[in-house]
C-alpha cells in the first residue's frame, strides 16, 4: 500500500518552543486538562456522598460505554472530515452538556440521571472526537517536531491534573457540582476558542476517498493488515497498558492496605510515579534517540522490573519502583508516541489511532480485576512479578521486531 505525506501549504513553522500558535493551544489544552480534573473529583465525591454504591459506579461507568462504542466512527470522521472543526464541535458539545447538566441540577434534578446524562454526552463526544486530536497534531505540527509537542502535551497533562485534583475538592465542597459543572464548561470555552481563533492547520491530510462509513472502515483495518510497523505498534501500544495500569493503580493499592501502611502511603506512591513520568518526560524532550521506536520498548524493559518491585512488602522498593515506572514511563510515552504518529500514513490516522483507543478502553478494565483474582490466589508479591516479567518479555519481543526496531 503506498504510503502518502502532509503537504505543507504554507511558510515552514518554527521550531516549538518559538511558536506562538503552537504555544497558545498547548496553553489552552492544559487549562481544559485542568477543568476535567476538577470535574473528575467532583463527580466521583458527588457520586460517591448523594448516591447509593451501585448507582455510583454505574455514574462513574457511565462515559466508557458511549465512548469505546463510538470511538472507532470518530476514526472514520477524523479521516474524512476537517479535524479541527471536529475538534471545536466536541469541545462545545461537552460545553452544552456540562450547562445542560447545571440548568437541571438547579432546576431540582440533582441525581443520579443528571450526572449519568452528563457522564453518556461527555461519552459521545469523546468517542467522535479523540481521533480527531491526534490528526490535528498532525496538521499543525512539522513532523520533525511531534516529539517535542507530544512531550508538553504529556507534561502538561500530568501537572494539571494533579493540580486540578485537589482544586475539584475544594469547588466542590463549597460550590456543590454545579460549580464544577460550570468551571469545567468554561474551560472547554476557552479550548474551543483557541482552536477556532488561533488554531490553523499548516499541513494538509490526504482524506478517506470511500463514498460509505464501512468502506472507510475497512480501508483501514486493509491498511493494517498491509502495514507491519503500523500494526505492531497498535498491537504493542495497546498490550503494554494491561501489564501498566492493575499494578500501579490495584496492585499498590492492594500493597498498602495489606502491609498496614496507612492512606498516606498510597499518596506518597501516587506523587512520586507522577513525579518519576513529568522528569521521563522532560528528558525525552530533550533527547530524542536516533531509533526512537526501538528504544522506547528497551526502556520499558526496565519498567517491568519495576512493575514487580511494586508487590515486595518492603517500602523503600515500592518507591524506587514507582519512580522507575514513572520515569521509563515518561519515556518511553514520547518516544513511542512520536514515532507511532510518524509511522502511521496520514491517511488512516483517525482509523488507526481509534483502533488504539478501542484496545485500551476494552482491554484495561479486563485486566485489573483479573491482577486482584491472581493476587487473592497467588499472592501480590508472585503476581506482580508475573504482570511485570510478561511485560518485559513482550517489550523485549516488540523492540527486536525489523519493522519497529528502526523507526525513528
Amino acid at each position: 500500500m503506498t504510503a502518502s505525506a502532509p503537504v505543507l501549504v504554507g511558510p515552514v513553522p518554527p521550531a516549538p518552543r518559538r511558536d506562538p500558535m503552537v504555544l497558545t493551544w498547548l496553553v489552552a489544552v492544559a487549562v481544559s486538562w485542568f477543568g476535567d480534573a476538577v470535574w473528575t473529583v467532583a463527580l466521583a465525591w458527588t457520586a460517591a456522598h448523594t448516591l447509593t454504591p451501585t448507582l455510583a459506579g454505574v455514574v462513574l461507568a457511565a462515559e466508557m460505554l458511549p465512548q469505546a462504542g463510538l470511538v472507532l466512527v470518530g476514526g472514520v470522521l477524523a479521516d474524512r472530515f476537517d479535524p479541527r472543526r471536529l475538534m471545536v464541535a466536541g469541545q462545545l458539545a461537552r460545553v452544552a452538556v456540562l450547562g445542560a447538566g447545571a440548568l437541571a441540577w438547579n432546576g431540582g434534578l440533582a441525581g443520579a440521571s443528571t450526572l449519568i446524562a452528563i457522564a453518556l454526552g461527555f461519552g459521545v463526544a469523546a468517542g467522535l472526537t479523540i481521533p480527531s486530536g491526534t490528526a490535528l497534531v498532525r496538521q499543525v505540527v512539522a513532523p520533525e517536531h511531534l516529539g517535542t509537542v507530544i512531550g508538553w502535551n504529556q507534561v502538561s497533562s500530568r501537572v494539571t491534573r494533579l493540580a486540578g485534583a485537589p482544586v475539584g475538592g475544594v469547588v466542590v465542597a463549597v460550590g456543590g457540582p454545579v460549580a464544577a459543572m460550570l468551571l469545567d464548561a468554561a474551560t472547554f470555552l476557552v479550548i474551543a476558542t483557541v482552536t477556532v481563533l488561533v488554531v490553523r492547520p499548516r499541513y494538509r491530510l490526504p482524506r478517506s476517498t470511500e463514498t460509505r462509513w464501512r468502506e472507510s472502515f475497512a480501508g483501514g483495518i486493509r491498511y493494517l493488515r498491509a502495514t507491519p510497523s503500523a500494526r505492531l505498534f497498535v498491537i504493542g501500544l495497546t498490550a503494554l497498558n494491561v501489564f501498566v495500569t492493575p499494578v500501579t493503580a490495584l496492585g499498590l493499592a492492594l500493597r498498602v492496605e495489606g502491609s498496614g501502611w496507612g492512606a498516606h502511603w498510597l499518596g506518597l506512591a501516587d506523587g512520586a510515579l507522577a513525579a518519576g513520568a513529568i522528569a521521563g518526560s522532560l528528558a525525552a524532550i530533550r533527547w530524542r534517540p536516533t531509533y526512537a521506536a526501538g528504544v522506547g520498548f528497551r526502556v520499558l524493559v526496565l519498567q517491568g522490573a519495576a512493575l514487580a518491585a511494586v508487590g515486595a512488602p518492603w517500602r523503600p522498593a515500592v518507591l524506587v519502583g514507582m519512580v522507575v515506572v514513572g520515569v521509563t514511563a515518561g519515556l518511553a510515552s514520547v518516544w513511542l508516541s512520536a514515532a507511532f504518529v510518524a509511522a502511521i500514513d496520514p491517511a488512516f490516522t483517525g482509523r488507526v489511532t481509534s483502533v488504539t483507543t478501542l484496545g485500551d478502553m476494552t482491554l484495561m478494565p479486563l485486566s485489573v480485576p483479573a491482577l486482584g483474582a491472581l493476587a487473592g490466589t497467588v499472592g501480590l508479591l508472585p503476581t506482580t512479578i508475573a504482570f511485570g516479567a510478561s511485560m518485559s518479555v513482550l517489550c523485549v519481543w516488540f523492540a527486536s521486531r525489523p519493522a519497529l526496531a528502526r523507526l525513528t
